[in-house]
This record gives C-alpha cells, sequence and structure tokens, in this order.
C-alpha cells in the first residue's frame, strides 16, 4: 500500500479543537470583565448624579481649609489722619518778644482813672490802672514819689494847678507853672507829663500819719504825645 495515501491523523483534529475551545473561553473572559467594569463604572456615575451634594462637600471644604492656611489674615495698619480743622501751631523764635501793639488813640483821650494811697518812701507808676501792692513794693518803674512831699522820681515835668481846681487835660499840657515838688497837703493839684506818652493830673485828696505816713492820690491820665 502506498503511504503517501494516510488518512489524517486524529490526534491533529483533537489539537485544533482544544486550541479554539481555549479561544472561545478567552473571548468570554475578556467579554466578562467587560462587562463587568461598565456596571461599575455606571453605578458609581448614578452614584454621584443623584447626591451632588455629597460629592462637591468635600471638596469645597478642602478648598477652604487650602486658602485658609495659606493665605491668613494679616492686619491692616491705618495711618491717622488729621482733623480738617486741626492747624499747625505757631511758634516764635526763642529770645524774641512781640513788639507792643500801637495805640491809635488821639491826644487828650483818657486812659484811665483811679485812686491809690502811698506810703511815706515809696513810688507808683502812674498808667492807665492803679498801680498795684508789688509795683510800689519793688521800686521798679516810678512816675510820682512820696517823701514828706510828692515829686516825680525819674525827673519828669511837674506842672502847679491852682489848689482845689479840677486837673484837666488842657490845664496840664498848657500849664506854665513848673514845680519841682508839691507839700502833701489836701487840695494841691499838679500834672507830671510823663515820658512814656501820657500826662497825669494828680490831686492831693488827703494826707495821714497813722500807722504811718501817707498821701492818698486821686489820679487822671490821658495819651499826650508832645
Amino acid at each position: 500500500m502506498n503511504n503517501s495515501f494516510r488518512q489524517p491523523s486524529r490526534r491533529g483534529d483533537r489539537s485544533r479543537l482544544t486550541d479554539s475551545a481555549r479561544g472561545r473561553l478567552a473571548w468570554f473572559a475578556a467579554l466578562a470583565i467587560a462587562l463587568t467594569m461598565a456596571g461599575l463604572v455606571a453605578g458609581c456615575s448614578t452614584a454621584s448624579s443623584s447626591n451632588p451634594a455629597s460629592a462637591i462637600a468635600p471638596k469645597a471644604a478642602g478648598a477652604s481649609a487650602t486658602v485658609s492656611a495659606a493665605a491668613p489674615a494679616t492686619p491692616t495698619n491705618v495711618s491717622p489722619t488729621a482733623s480738617p480743622e486741626t492747624s499747625s501751631p505757631v511758634t516764635s523764635s526763642p529770645g524774641t518778644t512781640s513788639p507792643a501793639p500801637v495805640s491809635t488813640a488821639a491826644n487828650g483821650t483818657q486812659l484811665g482813672a483811679y485812686a491809690f494811697d502811698l506810703t511815706n518812701g515809696y513810688s507808683a507808676p502812674l498808667g492807665a490802672t492803679a498801680p498795684t501792692q508789688s509795683e510800689m513794693a519793688s521800686g521798679g518803674s516810678c512816675d510820682v514819689q512820696y517823701d514828706g512831699y510828692v515829686y516825680s522820681c525819674n525827673q519828669e515835668k511837674m506842672i502847679s494847678l491852682p489848689d482845689g481846681s479840677t486837673p484837666s487835660y488842657s490845664a496840664c499840657t498848657t500849664g506854665t507853672i513848673f514845680a519841682g515838688e508839691v507839700a502833701a497837703t489836701q487840695g494841691n493839684v499838679f500834672c507830671i507829663i510823663e515820658t512814656n506818652g501820657s500826662v497825669a493830673g494828680i490831686t492831693v485828696a488827703s494826707a495821714g500819719t497813722s500807722p504811718s505816713y501817707y498821701v492818698s492820690l486821686v489820679v487822671t491820665v490821658w495819651k499826650y504825645v508832645s
């Protein structure tokens, strides 16, 4: 018998069947895995869509915590502002004095009128107001002095007026009876032409001896710039 016409081997048929079966099993396994994964994905998607707040909330909380930790609030320094009514203080240079105000009153304007007592051995200024105790005690500024007689202590000119008359600006600035002193006798009247731009009309109101020698003077002061 010719060997070239042998019947096909059954072993080869079995091998082909086995390989085919294995291929089908692998295909079914892959399909099962794909279907399982698809089901899981669909389930997660359904859960997320049914409760969006639960899915978003953790992210929002995490984001808030991150922002709070990364950017802590810092205090803001506010610069104080000056009140619009506030003005800068005006200071004068050290060692300087403000000039005395210039009087605009005309000659003959009455500047003051008063009475005071002058003790023997003391002097006083004759200004717009009555001399104070400290001014008389210090012996500083001096226009009139009492020392048994009344006289000008700084060599200012004295004008004698008639006894018992009332001193006036006109009489003080036009009288020509000059005197160096006046007796401390009640009713004596005189004027002192001051060098500070004024003139004083003075009347001796009284003179006392107890408890000390003193004289009471009534004074009127006018502006007088010769």
